[in-house]
């Protein structure tokens, strides 16, 4: 059994926000891609196999905003069922959370589906700048107290967690560059992925292939049918690049930036470059 810290799946590629140097190309699924959405189904049918040969410490469910998902507990009630992992996370921006009449809100704090445990045991809430006020936060933080689900915090307004997420120029296949990135980046050793029947080394890999370059779903991952224990350690322990790695700016060699939205694709793609443009804001 393959065991691992952390694996994670995007719920939907739809979000209230447009972060500059969303490492999951957020703002280009709005604007050329299709805004996508995982269905328990799907969920259910990658992690009963995954299952079977790996098991990591927390699953998460991100995006986009994994909340803009209706059918996420749901979702959540088959990871749980599934055994995948010892804790569930909800990575989340926290604006619907924060609305106690939201329906959605509503059932995931009060599913029905479980009689002793919570839907998930961690909600990871990333507090940008006039997104949320105190009194939201101080909802959200009853709310988990309430269910025994521990709340972390990641305030943007004072710890700056962004960075480049895209080269301005690519660095080339197995250049020295792209070698070195790939070694060395946090992402591939943490942040692996379950998406839409492919398991990802990383949180990148799903989305770069597909909206910057033209590949297909699933170019940088491994089919997870019929995947096997064996395939999977090569997969994780390959020491050549992945294809997305010479566009990724990795995590580790990337520059830090300040959060900030950006709607317009075009100078989103510049800001995620760490391109600075006098007129681009």
């Amino acid at each position: 059994m393959i065991q691992i810290e952390h694996l994670e799946s995007d719920i939907t590629m739809a979000c209230e926000l447009r972060c500059c140097g969303c490492n999951h190309l957020v703002s280009l699924y709005g604007a050329y891609g299709k805004i996508w959405k995982a269905t328990p189904s799907q969920i259910q049918k990658d992690l009963s196999h995954l299952t079977t040969i790996l098991h990591a410490k927390a699953w998460g469910a991100l995006g986009g905003e994994p909340t803009l998902n209706p059918l996420l507990p749901e979702i959540l009630l088959e990871v749980r069922l599934s055994k995948i992992s010892d804790r569930i996370e909800v990575w989340t921006n926290g604006i619907l959370l924060s609305n106690p009449l939201h329906p959605l809100a509503i059932r995931l704090w009060d599913y029905p589906g479980l009689a002793t445990l919570p839907l998930f045991d961690d909600l990871i809430l990333s507090r940008y700048e006039g997104k949320l006020t105190d009194k939201n936060v101080e909802f959200i933080q009853g709310m988990c107290d309430n269910l025994g689900v521990k709340l972390t915090i990641k305030d943007e307004r004072t710890w700056h967690n962004f960075r480049t997420n895209l080269e301005p120029i690519p660095t080339g296949d197995n250049t020295p560059e792209t070698i070195s990135k790939f070694q060395g980046c946090f992402f591939k050793q943490y942040s692996r992925v379950v998406n839409r029947g492919f398991f990802y080394m990383c949180c990148c890999s799903p989305h770069q292939p597909v909206l910057m370059q033209g590949r297909s779903h699933g170019s940088d991952g491994i089919a997870i049918e019929g995947l096997t224990e064996s395939a999977l350690l090569a997969y994780l322990e390959r020491t050549n690049p992945l294809g997305c790695c010479t566009i990724c700016a990795g995590r580790d060699t990337a520059k830090e930036l300040v959060w900030s939205e950006e709607r317009d694709p075009e100078k989103w793609l510049q800001k995620s470059k760490g391109i600075v443009i006098e007129n681009l804001s």
